[in-house]
């Protein structure tokens, strides 16, 4: 009770600016919160923009969310305070043009980093979801390869690769239309025939215990893609960090590059460095 009123005649003595300011840290603050809630991170950019705000001003507010145990702080900004038994996402995938939205920035972000990581690739194979997306469009922006071949059981980058001039192939299959996805026995025996340079692969969630991802079926399909890749490209934002969902992928061993925004919490961390796991920020 004595610090409310401490804090109450503080605030009626100060200036109009004081009080303003302090209302708008709390807004910000609130946000803050709110975004994580939804996305499960935030970055140090896109709230000093959304603000108005200087980096160092939106880093301080991530110091004292982290000091009230609400957050933690990663590169470039913060994540959800997941302590505990992980949760099991929702078993049913978010609709497509929804997950597009959420996260863009730092999907274009990861996909301008992964496309320059298989610049060279001659043969690649181009997973499902947003993320890899951004990376088919990002490497169909880039120089062109002679003789490039696509391999994808993505509807939406088939079309961007075959539009591109690029030799394409798509596997025969169940297309299941809200994904625009090809998958079933048969696309996994086609594409079980083929090696490839590098893989571009999404998935739902990752944790010390491997790749996670919501559909058995389009799970199967990113199983063959790291099995027959050379080099396994995880695209993946920092809001699926310590998350799980219904189907487990692949260990961490399996990944060759995890391209990301922001660090990997500790025990995340710790974990890729074990299977040796190299760990692109963009």
């Amino acid at each position: 009770m004595t610090d409310s009123l401490t804090q109450t005649k503080q605030d009626t003595a100060a200036s109009p600016e004081a009080r303003r300011g302090r209302t708008l840290a709390q807004a910000r603050l609130a946000a803050i919160l709110d975004r994580l809630n939804q996305g499960g991170s935030v970055s140090v950019a896109e709230i000093a923009r959304d603000f108005a705000v200087s980096d160092m001003t939106v880093r301080r507010d991530l110091a004292e969310l982290e000091a009230q145990g609400l957050l933690e702080r990663v590169h470039g900004g913060a994540v959800s305070l997941q302590h505990g038994p992980l949760t099991v996402i929702d078993d049913v995938e978010p609709v497509f043009e929804a997950r597009r939205r959420l996260n863009s920035e730092a999907k274009a972000r990861i996909a301008e980093a992964a496309a320059r990581l298989v610049a060279g690739d001659q043969t690649l194979a181009l997973d499902l979801g947003t993320t890899v997306l951004a990376g088919a469009r990002a490497l169909m922006a880039a120089e062109p390869v002679p003789g490039r071949r696509i391999f994808t059981n993505s509807l939406r980058v088939a079309q961007l690769a075959a539009a591109a001039a690029l030799q394409t192939y798509v596997p025969g299959g169940l297309v299941h239309p809200s994904e625009m996805s090809v998958t079933g026995q048969s696309a996994i025996e086609d594409f079980s025939r083929y090696y490839f340079d590098a893989a571009l692969i999404g998935a739902s969630g990752l944790t010390p215990d491997g790749v996670f991802d919501y559909s058995p079926e389009e799970s199967a399909m990113k199983s063959v893609y790291f099995q027959r890749a050379s080099r396994r490209i995880l695209m993946l934002d920092s809001s699926k960090f310590r998350r799980i969902s219904t189907v487990r992928v692949a260990d961490l061993a399996r990944i060759s590059v995890l391209v990301t925004d922001a660090a990997p919490p500790p025990e995340l961390a710790q974990a890729l460095e074990a299977a040796e796991v190299a760990i692109l920020i963009a």
